[in-house]
């Protein structure tokens, strides 16, 4: 049986996810030219962003992650090789696993792509009063919390 109360979190979950894509598209027109330009596909950025969350990941659990087949990564972190914004190595431990990780300027990319995103978010939140300030985050602080609570996928 479903509940006034689930029905009720339900629509305000729908409204939040509309608000948030409202803003991503509002937003989208003033992104700085320099992430427009960039010439890293959005599935590289994809390798990028997970190899920043991890020293180092096996190129199988890189498939795994990003729901793509085995040569389909492996053509991505060629590409990325190339540029030199990834390293890849054999596992001492299994030289049947292949180890990839970011070089030092493929951790400079990437923090420099994000600090593209976060002066922009800067600017943004420049503009609240100092309640609403509070409230975004507080609004953050929850979606932590809640982030936190997630299970942990096991790759293994």
């Amino acid at each position: 049986m479903i509940t006034n109360e689930t029905t009720d979190t339900s629509a305000q979950i729908e409204r939040t996810l509309d608000g948030y894509r409202r803003l991503v598209q509002t937003l989208a027109p003033a992104r700085p030219t320099e992430i427009l330009e960039s010439t890293v596909t959005m599935a590289q950025m994809k390798v990028l962003w997970l190899l920043s969350a991890v020293s180092e990941s096996r190129m199988s659990e890189l498939a795994v992650s990003l729901h793509l087949s085995m040569s389909t990564i492996s053509g991505l972190v060629d590409r990325l090789v190339e540029s030199g914004l990834v390293a890849r190595r054999t596992d001492e431990h299994d030289r049947r696993q292949v180890m990839v990780s970011l070089t030092v300027d493929g951790a400079v990319f990437f923090d420099r792509f994000q600090e593209l995103g976060i002066s922009h978010l800067r600017a943004l939140l420049a503009l609240l009063s100092p309640a609403d300030m509070a409230a975004v985050t507080h609004a953050l602080e929850l979606l932590m919390a809640a982030a936190e609570r997630l299970p942990k996928e096991d790759h293994s």
